[in-house]
């Protein structure tokens, strides 16, 4: 039996109520909390003493109202659990900062408040997921901000970009689900163009019913997206939201890689501009989502009819679900 070399004194016996993970580094331990839902890093300060004064140095800030044990309370209870995160955290800036909000009687004020409270704070990445149950105007300081290298949409209103500028110099990518309501494209028109330095955008929303006539008509936005490389593109456009349309394909001529719903390629059916001609950097070229309430060969042969426009060679790839039986075909020009 091989015996240790080290002293009896010196050697350190394990026992039941050994704390490793309190010994590592406190850097190591803000990365572990970082990746738990703020109620549960909040939590571990019950723990031990160790642990107490780390919570509000963590960088990422994930507030979910399902998740929170205060939401049993009500909206009350989770509003004034948010509140008491905010006034004690005390990272120098905030990486990521989600907030899911699925309660349609959570408070708009308060919703305004903390989105206003964290673009002070240098927010990098805001992911929001609210309810389209209650509307709720989000600020301009969030839409003007320095720091915001990534923004994820969901369940948000963007009607009050319609009063404010929009200035976001360091987005990089931009994600604006399929439950984001607007009165009209040129709001989305004017968010783009307040994203210079934007490299990756998906835009799903379909809510657009408002949408049309005069404001699209008295828009006056020159959009410039030189930057970006991938987008995936989900809008159905009116026939009267052309000017619009026209602006939003033309920004994508920088892009390599262009996904399309069905609804968005299908917006040639009433219009005759040339909107794919300038499309000569991309390589990969996607249709996808469901074409069941759109003519298959039409669809086909639109792409093709457009493809032909560029005279470039494009890989295609189609996507689609019909009837639930989900179809790749690939192929190239």
């Amino acid at each position: 039996m091989v015996e240790s070399s080290e002293p009896p004194s010196k050697r350190r016996s394990p026992t039941a109520g050994d704390d490793r993970i309190s010994q590592l580094p406190d850097v190591l331990l803000l990365q572990i909390l970082s990746l738990l839902p703020t109620k549960q890093a909040v939590v571990t300060g019950i723990l031990a003493k160790r642990w107490r004064p780390l919570w509000p140095a963590v960088s990422v800030l994930d507030l979910d109202d399902e998740s929170s044990p205060e939401s049993r309370h009500g909206p009350a209870g989770f509003a004034e659990f948010v509140y008491s995160v905010l006034l004690l955290h005390d990272a120098p800036a905030i990486q990521r900062f989600r907030l899911r909000c699925a309660n349609p009687n959570s408070s708009a004020r308060d919703i305004a408040t903390w989105l206003c409270h964290v673009a002070r704070r240098r927010v990098e990445r805001v992911e929001l997921s609210l309810s389209l149950s209650r509307y709720v105007a989000l600020p301009r300081r969030l839409f003007n901000c320095d720091t915001v290298s990534a923004m994820k949409l969901n369940g948000v209103f963007l009607n009050a970009l319609a009063s404010f500028s929009v200035r976001l110099p360091l987005l990089r990518a931009l994600h604006v689900g399929d439950r984001v309501l607007f009165g009209c494209h040129d709001y989305v028109v004017k968010l783009l163009a307040g994203c210079p330095a934007l490299e990756d955008l998906v835009l799903e929303s379909t809510y657009n019913d408002a949408c049309g006539g005069v404001v699209c008509a008295e828009g006056n936005f020159e959009l410039s997206l030189k930057h970006l490389t991938r987008a995936k593109i989900g809008f159905s456009w009116k026939e009267r939201c052309l000017k619009s349309m026209l602006l939003i394909f033309q920004a994508l001529s920088h892009v390599r890689c262009l996904s399309l719903s069905p609804c968005t390629v299908a917006v040639r059916r009433f219009s005759t501009l040339p909107l794919f001609k300038y499309y000569t950097s991309c390589v990969y070229l996607c249709v996808y989502g469901s074409i069941c309430s759109f003519n298959s060969r039409f669809i086909l042969s639109l792409i093709v009819s457009c493809i032909r426009e560029q005279d470039v060679a494009l890989n295609l790839v189609f996507l689609w679900d019909c009837c639930g039986n989900y179809e790749r075909v690939n192929g190239s020009l």
